[in-house]
């Protein structure tokens, strides 16, 4: 038999046969290759740790492991100097780390090219835990930032009762005896019960809901699966979160339910207000964020509007923005007065301004606040403001996911590819020596001590409000900045002061004696603060004191 060189090569297999298996593979391994590592960033964009040769695998475990000193690497190095960084972070994915310096430029950038909404549903997964409409089409938080403001004097109103009985409740009423009690439990309680009274009190069937013990447990067990969905898609690559999604929010669907179940009766109260309105103008319209987001959708959402399921999650998104953080920053503040009275007399000036505020007035001793009086409340602030400078739970903001096609050039002149998630490091920014003095040490009178030295000698209203809790800028950004700064901030900074301002003047507050009068430390973990949730405090409540 003639066998030909050919023949023996391919074992009778026709050569375009070969050849299509070849192109098959290699388009298999070009899509594997793509799926695993999507993003090609350019050359002149740095890689962490590349001059000192340590490997981008080596790399990504220290930040699992020790996050800070990745961020202090990043800061000190190439934020400090005006200079853009890729850094590992949590899971598979990296991130740019832009200076500070680019901070307004990154705001100015329009939302078709480097998007909020799409860094958040990339972050917090909301297509996963509750479908792709919530995530992005995120109106309940449009109504915040648009119909807050105007609210807000209402929002006093309806959170005075319900802090105090979130008190009575979970701090107790016995002024003989101490009582010992963990810390983050207990702020749950109280930041979630103010919280739902500005979100759906101001009703008979809303309050009754504040303080049904079980309906503010589901809410809190929604919130929880909704971070746990998000931690498991964040571990995972986005090729396969389409796959992984369904099972890492498995959890959601019972949870959501037990929701709508508990929510349902104020749901119906609501909706019969909607109807009577029709044809009594003068009908009592609650005002609450429930009620704001049904009016809303009366006009613009109205298949929303007669879906409880729509509503139960346009809820659990409201709760998500205005619970989370809110609990973890009251917990962290708490620990801070307790932490810092020793040195700085924190409670009784506190106290002091408490009074005077409550003097001038005319209220007596009734806190019965006002917005002016939440205002007023200068050492409040500072207090509140300093608690975020230190002890924030992000350790990067501003995040923003490049959209656009031809991807984005960086003011230090890097083209970064479409897919790039930005940021800009948080807590090293408002820890920087060079702008804060003693930066790591929590002083609770920085910001106030300024702005009382610049108060208008008439009318005695402080200064430098770029310096109150609310302002955001380059050295302070726990609520991020520009346009797409954090819209419930102004709420949160009603909620916190009343909240502070009823524990100082109602109760004695301080650490077990095991604790040696040391606030016990937060730790850093994958890029995110952690109060310390097993703290204990031990409270009682004050003799010949008026709620």
């Amino acid at each position: 038999m003639d066998i030909t060189y050919p023949h023996i090569l391919m074992g009778h297999v026709p050569f375009q046969r070969i050849a299509l298996a070849i192109v098959v593979v290699a388009i298999i391994g070009f899509l594997v290759y793509r799926a695993l590592f999507p993003i090609s960033y350019p050359r002149n964009l740095p890689r962490l740790g590349e001059k000192e040769g340590i490997s981008w695998r080596a790399m990504r475990q220290k930040f699992h492991t020790d996050c800070t000193a990745v961020f202090k690497d990043a800061y000190e190095n190439y934020s400090k100097k005006g200079r853009s960084v890729l850094i590992p972070v949590f899971g598979p994915h990296d991130e740019v780390i832009l200076p500070p310096t680019s901070l307004q430029w990154l705001c100015r950038q329009p939302d078709s090219v480097a998007s909020s909404l799409h860094a958040q549903i990339d972050s917090i997964q909301l297509d996963h835990s509750l479908g792709q409409k919530f995530a992005h089409d995120p109106w309940g938080g449009m109504l915040i930032k648009t119909d807050l403001n105007s609210a807000l004097e209402s929002v006093c109103a309806i959170m005075n009762d319900e802090v105090a009985a979130a008190f009575d409740d979970c701090f107790g009423i016995d002024s003989e005896n101490w009582k010992e009690l963990d810390l983050f439990p207990a702020c749950r309680i109280l930041a979630g019960r103010a919280t739902l009274g500005f979100t759906l009190g101001d009703s008979p069937e809303g309050q009754r809901l504040c303080r049904d013990e079980k309906f503010v447990e589901s809410c809190y067990g929604v919130l929880d699966g909704m971070l746990d969905t998000a931690g498991a898609l964040a571990a995972t690559r986005k090729f396969l979160r389409p796959i992984h999604g369904p099972w890492a929010s498995r959890i959601m669907r019972k949870k959501l339910e037990d929701l709508k179940t508990r929510f349902e009766p104020l749901y119906r109260e609501r909706m019969q207000i909607i109807e009577q309105q029709a044809t009594n103008k003068d009908v009592r319209v609650p005002q609450d964020l429930v009620q704001m987001m049904l009016q809303y959708a009366v006009k613009e959402r109205p298949e929303e509007l007669v879906s409880l399921d729509d509503i139960t999650k346009r809820l659990a998104v409201s709760n998500f923005g205005t619970m989370h953080q809110t609990v973890i920053t009251l917990h962290n503040l708490l620990l801070n007065v307790i932490g810092s009275d020793s040195k700085y007399n924190t409670i009784n000036l506190l106290r002091e301004e408490l009074a005077k505020i409550i003097t001038d007035s005319g209220n007596g001793v009734s806190t019965r606040w006002s917005r002016s009086q939440v205002a007023a409340m200068t050492r409040a602030d500072s207090v509140a403001r300093e608690t975020l400078r230190v002890h924030s739970f992000i350790g990067r903001t501003v995040q923003r996911l490049i959209i656009a096609p031809e991807g984005l050039v960086t003011e230090d002149g890097v083209r970064l590819p479409q897919g790039t998630m930005v940021s800009i490091l948080a807590h090293q920014s408002q820890t920087d020596e060079e702008k804060f003095p003693d930066p790591e040490e929590y002083d609770p009178f920085r910001f106030s001590r300024l702005r009382e030295a610049a108060a208008d000698q008439e009318t005695g209203k402080p200064g430098l409000s770029h310096l109150s809790f609310v302002s955001t800028s380059s050295d302070y950004l726990p609520f991020s900045h520009g346009k797409h700064a954090c819209p419930g901030r102004f709420l949160v900074d009603f909620e916190l002061k009343m909240t502070m301002a009823y524990a100082i003047k109602n109760y004695d507050i301080e650490f077990p004696e095991s604790y040696g009068g040391k606030r016990p430390p937060n730790v850093w973990f994958v890029g995110f603060g952690i109060p310390p949730l097993e703290a204990k405090v031990r409270v009682k409540r004050r003799k010949g004191v008026t709620a």
